[in-house]
């Protein structure tokens, strides 16, 4: 499914209210996220096909981070061109459709800020709830990222026992996508997440967020976005 057919799909799906989280399989629940009382919505889903056999050697070369900002395609291509000297070209048009679908979503008037880093040691650890409005989270290889269902969002974040949750984290599983609110849609309204405490020690987690653009820096590099710029045929598949 394309970019503009996700879109679609998207505006389709009425929002909910409730509490926790909304989730289902079909990208349109994403909406749900615009709903009051309600801090995320997760389209449970597997990964598109020719993802997963691009995976293990994208995993090889980690660590790795780049950001860029922009219309959803030249985000994207940036991201990818400074990254990676051959384009993983399922992964990219999988960034560039979920980038699109954000955009739209969050209604951004067609830019974005997308970030794709590979993590092998500590994150963010802390229970927390970010500044933005609106985050797109997908974490193509690894442990999900974490949350709560908690409401007053940032609020009592900063005061939690790790030890002595008030209740039992969830994780997101690989392949899904989230959209989650955080304190910019109001105070009060953010999504009580973390990343996940690594099992593995060096394993690393390839993690896909989009944002709102403006609020952070449009570019940051890795070292590793000195390789060779490839010549993104993918954007023209």
């Amino acid at each position: 499914m394309n970019a503009r057919r996700l879109a679609n799909a998207i505006r389709k799906q009425p929002p909910r209210a409730g509490h926790g989280a909304v989730e289902d399989d079909v990208p349109g629940v994403l909406r749900a996220a615009l709903s009051p009382g309600e801090p995320l919505a997760i389209w449970r889903r597997s990964l598109p096909a020719g993802i997963r056999s691009e995976l293990a050697p994208l995993a090889g070369s980690a660590p790795f981070a780049a950001t860029a900002e922009g219309t959803p395609r030249d985000a994207t291509a940036s991201v990818i061109g400074e990254l990676f000297p051959d384009a993983p070209r399922a992964l990219a048009r999988d960034i560039l459709d979920l980038a699109t679908m954000f955009a739209d979503l969050a209604g951004t008037g067609g830019s974005v800020r997308v970030r794709l880093e590979a993590i092998t040691g500590p994150a963010c650890r802390r229970w927390h709830a970010d500044a933005v409005r609106l985050r797109m989270l997908c974490t193509y290889l690894g442990e999900g990222t974490e949350w709560l269902p908690l409401p007053r969002g940032a609020f009592p974040a900063g005061a939690l026992d790790p030890a002595a949750l008030p209740c039992a984290a969830s994780r997101l599983p690989a392949g899904a996508v989230a959209v989650m609110k955080g304190e910019g849609f109001g105070a009060g309204a953010g999504c009580v997440h973390r990343s996940p405490p690594t099992a593995r020690p060096g394993a690393p987690r390839l993690l896909l967020c989009v944002d709102e653009p403006g609020r952070l820096p449009a570019c940051s590099l890795s070292p590793r976005a000195t390789w060779p710029r490839m010549n993104p045929a993918w954007r023209d598949t």
